[in-house]
């Protein structure tokens, strides 16, 4: 361990819908469309969990914060999970967790 840690940035689209929290509190919506909405975060925090190799690939990455304020709900009703600053990263190389130093984790209540 050298005491670096790599630091990931994520660009993402503007999503009008806002939060899932927002939406929910704005919205009625019906079973279909909430088993659409958890279909689509449960699949996008799948992908986020699921290492890729290879050159264009990605690491698994383990979210620790996630809830209904940091998924963001798409025009087409899916949903985008956001906020990944307390976000992890694990190198299945030397099978460790990138974390930085004296990092908190979750939400201050």
């Amino acid at each position: 361990d050298n005491g670096t840690w790599t630091q990931l940035w994520l660009v993402s689209d503007y999503h009008e819908h806002g939060s899932l929290f927002d939406y929910l509190n704005r919205y009625t919506v019906t079973i279909e469309g909430m088993i659409k909405l958890a279909l689509s975060a449960a699949s996008g925090l799948a992908h986020l969990h699921m290492e890729i190799v290879g050159t264009q690939g990605k690491p698994g990455i383990a979210h620790r914060d996630l809830k209904s304020k940091n998924i963001l709900v798409k025009k087409n009703s899916t949903c985008a999970i956001a906020d990944l600053g307390l976000a992890v990263r694990h190198d299945s190389v030397t099978d460790t967790i990138d974390i930085a130093p004296n990092q908190r984790v979750g939400t201050k209540r």
